[in-house]
């Protein structure tokens, strides 16, 4: 089963008056990538719901964002006094600076969340636990029928430029069909008609001519092409794991094929052939930094 990095997904979750939604979306990056956002009374919760994440998501940047909903009730809060005198000196000496003539006020130091920390009892931490990880576990699951589905999307697209690649490389097949013993007899012909019969050796003009024939020959980057297109569309229709990093792979070999097919023809029918094979290989690089 294929999976685009791309997605959205959102879970919520209620329990006595207490309501906890969570937000995931994910792009597109190398490699695992957690951003958190949350109220102060969630943000302890980062490494657990880190881990969640991880599980269900092997690539890509992702953002998870919670909120929280206490219906009738309350958060306990401590004060940090020191962290209150620490500011209010702090906006003293600011004041004395810029000489504002104000008075530093409580509502000045209420704005500082060091100042009042939210403290919820441990019976209520282990509920708000429970729920975000239940609202979380909600949004990865949404997420990865969205990321299923584009990649379902981007399966097809890559199958139908395969079968493009395919095409064209039967078509070079073809073209490129006898060309090299044709391109050697008219070599041979014109040594012939250059150079007097008895000022060359026939057999070292037969051993260089075979020479130049190998490097002619494109059968053996025909035949390592049509593989990586097979394990291409092996990959995709019968993926294991992630397959992002194995196709991008695949990618570079076929174009690296593509690019000494181009350089060793010296038909213009196959080098315009070529040029459509590896414009073919590039729109799939750019479908496969989609895939995780």
């Amino acid at each position: 089963m294929i999976f685009s990095m791309t997605g959205f997904g959102r879970g919520e979750v209620s329990d006595n008056g207490l309501s906890i939604s969570a937000e995931l979306r994910t792009l597109n990056n190398r490699y695992f990538d957690f951003g958190f956002r949350a109220p102060r009374t969630l943000i302890v919760f980062e490494a657990e719901l880190r881990e969640l994440c991880r599980k269900s998501v092997e690539r890509g940047k992702i953002s998870l964002t919670l909120s929280e909903n206490r219906a009738g009730s309350t958060v306990a809060a401590r004060i940090d006094f020191e962290a209150a005198r620490r500011v209010s000196g702090q906006l003293k000496d600011l004041c004395a600076e810029l000489q504002i003539q104000e008075a530093v006020h409580l509502d000045h130091l209420l704005q500082f969340p060091e100042v009042i920390t939210p403290v919820d009892p441990p019976e209520v931490a282990e509920r708000l636990l429970s729920l975000s990880m239940a609202a979380t576990e909600k949004a990865i699951e949404n997420l990865r029928t969205m990321r299923q589905q584009e990649g379902e999307v981007l399966t097809r697209d890559m199958l139908g430029r395969l079968d493009l690649i395919s095409g064209a490389l039967s078509d070079v097949k073809q073209a490129q069909e006898g060309l090299p013993t044709r391109a050697l007899e008219k070599l041979k012909d014109r040594v012939q008609r250059l150079v007097a019969n008895d000022s060359y050796d026939e057999n070292r003009l037969e051993l260089e001519l075979a020479l130049i024939a190998d490097r002619l020959d494109i059968t053996e980057e025909c035949v390592r092409l049509d593989g990586h297109l097979n394990a291409f569309r092996k990959t995709l229709t019968a993926p294991s794991g992630q397959v992002g990093k194995r196709l991008g792979f695949l990618l570079q070999e076929m174009n690296r094929e593509a690019n000494t097919i181009a350089s060793k023809t010296s038909s213009l029918e196959v080098s315009h052939l070529t040029v459509s094979i590896r414009e073919e290989i590039e729109r799939l690089r750019e479908q496969v930094q989609n895939l995780e």
